[in-house]
Order: C-alpha cells, then sequence, then structure tokens
C-alpha cells in the first residue's frame, strides 16, 4: 500500500506519521505488524503521547483495512453476481483538531484566582497556549470554535495551516489583563455601551468601551442589562450573552444568548439572579469565529427587594 493511505488511519496525524516514517513504519502493513509496546515506548515523549489505546485503534484499522484489500477481488465478484450495488465503506471519525484544556486557580491572599489555558495538541511546531481569566467557556469555546475553521477539507494535513484567531479580551475593575489582540483577518468585536436597568432607572456601565467611573454598587429588583455591540462585518452573526460570575467555581447564565440585531443592541432580563452580591460579565462572539469575542466583568453590586 502506499504510504499515503497512513493519512486515512483515523487519529494517526501528521506529527504521529513522521514519527512512524522515522521508525521505518510507512504503510498500513508496517502499522499493522508493528509491536506496540515498541510504538507506545518510541512514542511517550510526544506531547501529548498517544495512548495504548489509541495505537491499538491504529492499528486494528490497518488490519481492517489490509483485510479488505485482501477480499477485494471476491467480494466484487459477489457484488456482480447479485447484481448488487457497489458495496460502501465503513464510515469512520477523523481528528480534525484536539486540545489540551488546564482549569487553573492560585491563591492570593483570601481570594483565590483563575484562568483557563487551552494548548492546541495536533500542530506542528507547537504553538503558545492561549489563557482566558477566569473560568468562563463561552470565550474559550468562541477560540476553539474558530480553530476548526483553520482546517481544509483537502486533507488530513491542511489542519496546520491558516490563521490563528486571538482569544477574548476582558476588562474589569483592578484587572491587569492584556487589550484584546486583533486576529489575522477578522475584526474584534467591542462593546460600545452598556446600562443597567432597574427599579429606580437607567444607569451606563460601560461608555465607549471602557467601564465608567461611577458604576453603581446597589440595583433594585427587578434588573435589566442593555449592551451595543460594535466591530462585526456586515452579515456576521453575533450572540450576547450576560454571566454571573461564582467566587467558588464556574459561572451560570439567566437567560440563554440572544442573537444580536443588525443594530447591535441587546437587552437580558435578570429577574432570575437571586438577591444579594453579584459579578457579571458581558460577553459577544460570533459563532463562525468570523470575528474575535469579547468580555467585559463589571465591578460587584448587590441586589436588593424592591418596595413593591
Amino acid at each position: 500500500m502506499p504510504s499515503h493511505e497512513l493519512s486515512l488511519v483515523p487519529g494517526l496525524v501528521k506529527r504521529h506519521r513522521d514519527k512512524l516514517a522515522r521508525l521505518h513504519i510507512a504503510d498500513l502493513s508496517g502499522l499493522a505488524a508493528a509491536d506496540p509496546e515498541a510504538l507506545h515506548s518510541e512514542m511517550a515523549k510526544m506531547q501529548p503521547p498517544p495512548t495504548p489505546q489509541e495505537i491499538e485503534g491504529w492499528q486494528a484499522y490497518a488490519r481492517n483495512r489490509l483485510a479488505e484489500a485482501g477480499g477485494a477481488a471476491e467480494a466484487a465478484g459477489a457484488a456482480e453476481a447479485a447484481g448488487t450495488a457497489e458495496a460502501a465503506e465503513m464510515p469512520y471519525w477523523q481528528t480534525v483538531a484536539s486540545f489540551m484544556v488546564f482549569f487553573q486557580h492560585s491563591q492570593a491572599g483570601d481570594d483565590w484566582l483563575r484562568r483557563v489555558q487551552v494548548e492546541r495538541t495536533e500542530v506542528e511546531p507547537e504553538r503558545p497556549a492561549k489563557e482566558w481569566p477566569a473560568w468562563d467557556y463561552e470565550p474559550v469555546w468562541a477560540w476553539m470554535h474558530g480553530q476548526l475553521g483553520l482546517a481544509d477539507d483537502t486533507g488530513p494535513d491542511s489542519v496546520n495551516g491558516g490563521a490563528e484567531a486571538a482569544p477574548a479580551g476582558d476588562q474589569a475593575a483592578g484587572d491587569e489583563s492584556p487589550a484584546p489582540t486583533k486576529a489575522v483577518g477578522r475584526s474584534p468585536l467591542r462593546i460600545d455601551i452598556a446600562a443597567i436597568i432597574d427599579a429606580t432607572g437607567q444607569r451606563d456601565v460601560v461608555q465607549a468601551g471602557a467601564l465608567t467611573a461611577d458604576p453603581p454598587a446597589e440595583l433594585v429588583s427587578p434588573v435589566r442589562v442593555m449592551i451595543t455591540v460594535g466591530g462585526a462585518s456586515p452579515g456576521t452573526e453575533v450572540l450576547a450573552v450576560t454571566r454571573i460570575l461564582r467566587p467558588d467555581g464556574p459561572g451560570w447564565n439567566p437567560r440563554d444568548p440572544v442573537v444580536v440585531p443588525a443594530s447591535g443592541r441587546a437587552e437580558f432580563d435578570l429577574s432570575e439572579v437571586p438577591l444579594g452580591e453579584h459579578r457579571m460579565r458581558l460577553i459577544a462572539w460570533a459563532p463562525d469565529a468570523a470575528a474575535s469575542p469579547v468580555s467585559i466583568t463589571l465591578p460587584p453590586v448587590t441586589i436588593r427587594a424592591g418596595s413593591g
């Protein structure tokens, strides 16, 4: 079998095939006949290394393909005699992208700092990990989803090419996070305006993309949030959500993400948020990663019951 057919083995990406080539394994026959323990030992220093189960899956696939090739003539004759259609090849799953995700925390006095780091594992040369503050999944998922757009349908090796999406920026009072980086060919989203509307009226918390100098410390239920998102190219679908952060774990969304209309303005009902002190994060992203996501964390605010 020609060596390029190793590219058909599910999960056997280019860096794996390069390593096999250095071990003089260049086709399905060599892969099927190799000692699995020796393969695991030789590939143990790769990051991440393939598991014994993955290697067993590669070899099982190679053996099945070789068996199919050996019986191809007999199968074709039987199909012709019976007047049946061409036998369909069994489908298989092929890895487009793989990631390692690290949820990390560090104690600073009485407080816990949190971050998420994500590494894309099947590309070479290795790329530095992307990092986001807190444990929110929306900007992380938006970046990972954008990475899928780097894979061309022309073949498994094309996943290594293309522009790289930037992580979401996060602005919060007291935070020292870097400003959002503009990804190649992708416009960065902006939260230009944000206002909180409660029983006492409307107060701006974001103006011209930055936190206001005197955001409200207390709100009277019921509470709504209004934001205006900019930066998206015409026709780009943008989703937005208000996320309530928890001090002891991942945050939660009082409402499902909404599609931002062409006006850029979206509103969120926070009536399901319980009374007490909360921190809120405003997040906007493009599901197809056509634009870089953005998030702004608001200072702590206390929601109190209305008089009525």
